[in-house]
């Protein structure tokens, strides 16, 4: 298992016992978007999924998505739904 992914795991771990509700759905989505990722890849030939420096990529696009939403929301004046981003 690559670093990346032994990461997500034991931070998953850590908020599922500390019962960090926030932090929890977070990295699950994370890892949903990475099995995502690496079930495209099994179609590629790529029996081992995505590499670190592809999960890496992955997040940098995530983190963009959640900052432009935010900025939608904030522009709509939906702070409910900015302060969740």
């Amino acid at each position: 298992m690559s670093e990346k992914r032994t990461e997500l795991n034991n931070s998953l771990k850590i908020s599922l016992k500390a019962k960090e509700k926030v932090k929890t759905s977070t990295v699950r989505l994370i890892n949903a978007a990475i099995k995502d990722r690496d079930i495209a890849a099994r179609g590629k030939g790529n029996t081992d999924g995505i590499a670190d420096d592809e999960i890496l990529s992955l997040l940098q696009s995530m983190i963009k998505q959640r900052k432009e939403s935010f900025k939608i929301y904030r522009d709509a004046e939906r702070m409910d739904l900015a302060e969740r981003e």
